[in-house]
C-alpha cells in the first residue's frame, strides 16, 4: 500500500478553498516567488524603457546635449531656465549643418543642429544606475498576506539614437540584481537572483513607445516549521510602453500612457522538508497598467513629477500538484500605485528620487533613486 503523509492526508480533508493549516503553507512557496517576480518585472521594464522615454529634465536634458555648436550649451544642459523654449536649445540652420528636430518633455519642437562632419554623433549616448526598494504586504485571495522587503540594483547603456523617419529611434542594454524576503507566521523565503535584457524605444513628436524584453533567474530558500527548502525559478518577459505628452504651457505637461507586459516563469519541481514531492507548473502571467503622470519644472532645472496608475494582473497563476494532488490556485488581486518624483540635473549628470505607495493586491510603499550620465 502507498504511503501517505501527513500533508497529504490534509490537503485530502481541508476544503479547497484557499484556506488550510499552516502546516501546509510550505507548498504555494514557489506561488508566493513567482508572484513577486511579476511584481519587480513591471519596476525592472519601465525603468529600463523610461531611459529612453525620459521624465522631465531626463529627456529635456538628453535632447539638449546634441546641441553641440552653442557656446552656451554646457550651461544651458542641466538648467533650463526656460523649460519647453526651443531657442534655448539652437535654431540655427546654417549653411553646411544638418537640422534636425529633436523632441521629449518639453511639449514642443526642440529643433537642433550637428555638423556630422565635425561632431559625429557617438555610438553610447548614456549610461545609468537605479537602486529601487520595496516594502508592501503581497495579498491573495483565501490566504494570510507576506511582507515582501526586495531591492532591485539595474545598471544600463543606452545607444544608437538616431534620425529615422520623421522620429528618434534608440536601444540599449541592461543586467542587475535582485535580493529580498517574503514572510509572514508561517513561512520565510529569502531570494537572490539576476538579470539581462535590451530595449528600445521610438519617438514621434510628443508620443513615446518603447518596447523590452529581458530573462532572469532566481535562487530561494525557504524556512518554515518542517524545515528549508531550496528550489529556484527562470523567467522571460517582454512589455511594451506607450505615452504621450501634452503641454498645457512652458513649465507643465500631462502624460498619460498605458503598459502592457506578459512574464512566462518556470519553476523547479523539489522535495520538500516534510518529504512532499511538490511539482510547479510553468506561471503565464500578463499585466496592463494605464498611468497618467504631471511633470512640472519648478525653478533652476529642478523637476517635479505626480504619478498614479493601476495594474491589472490577469492569467493563470500556475498550478502547484503536491504528490500528485493539484492545490487550488492562490490568486492575486490588481493593485493601485501613485506617488511623487524630483528631478536634478547638474553638468551631463541628472540625478532622480522617487516614492510611491501601494494599496490593493499590494500594499506598502516602495522607492528609488536614478543616476544618468550623458556622454
Amino acid at each position: 500500500m502507498k504511503k501517505i503523509s501527513l500533508l497529504t492526508l490534509c490537503l485530502f480533508i481541508l476544503p479547497f478553498n484557499g484556506v488550510f493549516a499552516a502546516t501546509g503553507s510550505h507548498v504555494y512557496a514557489n506561488t508566493f516567488t513567482t508572484n513577486n517576480i511579476t511584481a519587480f518585472q513591471h519596476s525592472i521594464m519601465t525603468t529600463a524603457m523610461q531611459t529612453f522615454e525620459g521624465t522631465a529634465a531626463a529627456a529635456l536634458g538628453g535632447r539638449a546635449r546634441l546641441v553641440s555648436h552653442s557656446d552656451d550649451s554646457k550651461y544651458l544642459y542641466g538648467t533650463t531656465p526656460m523649460y519647453g523654449r526651443p531657442k534655448l536649445y539652437g535654431e540655427y540652420g546654417d549653411e553646411g549643418k544638418s537640422t534636425e528636430i529633436q523632441t521629449g518633455h518639453n511639449g514642443g519642437d526642440v529643433i537642433t543642429e550637428i555638423d556630422t562632419d565635425k561632431d559625429p554623433r557617438p555610438v553610447l549616448n548614456s549610461t545609468w544606475l537605479t537602486w529601487q526598494h520595496f516594502d508592501d504586504e503581497v495579498k491573495f485571495k483565501g490566504y494570510d498576506e507576506l511582507n515582501t522587503d526586495t531591492d532591485i540594483i539595474m545598471f544600463g547603456i543606452a545607444g544608437g539614437e538616431a534620425q529615422r523617419g520623421i522620429g528618434i529611434s534608440e536601444w540599449g542594454v541592461f543586467g542587475g540584481y535582485i535580493g529580498g524576503d517574503q514572510k509572514n507566521e508561517f513561512i520565510n523565503i529569502n531570494e537572490n537572483g539576476g538579470y539581462i535584457g535590451l530595449y528600445t524605444g521610438y519617438n514621434i513628436q510628443k508620443f513615446n513607445l518603447s518596447f523590452a524584453v529581458n530573462a532572469g533567474a532566481l535562487y530561494n530558500n525557504a524556512e518554515h516549521e518542517n524545515g528549508g527548502d531550496e528550489f529556484a525559478n527562470m523567467w522571460a518577459g517582454a512589455a511594451l510602453n506607450a505615452t504621450y505628452n501634452i503641454a498645457l504651457d512652458d513649465s507643465f505637461t500631462i502624460q498619460p500612457g498605458v503598459y502592457a507586459g506578459y512574464t512566462w516563469i518556470g519553476s523547479a519541481n523539489y522535495i520538500s522538508a516534510s518529504n512532499d514531492y511538490i511539482a510547479n507548473k510553468n506561471f503565464n502571467t500578463f499585466e496592463v497598467a494605464p498611468e497618467i503622470k504631471a511633470i512640472k519644472h519648478i525653478a533652476k532645472g529642478w523637476f517635479g513629477t505626480l504619478n498614479f496608475k493601476y495594474a491589472f494582473m490577469m492569467g493563470p497563476d500556475g498550478d502547484v500538484v503536491v504528490n500528485g494532488i493539484q492545490l487550488e490556485n492562490l490568486d492575486t488581486r490588481d493593485y493601485a500605485e501613485y506617488g511623487i518624483g524630483i528631478e536634478k540635473s547638474i553638468d551631463r549628470f541628472n540625478v532622480a528620487l522617487n516614492i510611491n505607495r501601494r494599496d490593493g493586491g499590494r500594499a506598502g510603499w516602495n522607492g528609488g533613486f536614478n543616476l544618468k550620465y550623458i556622454f
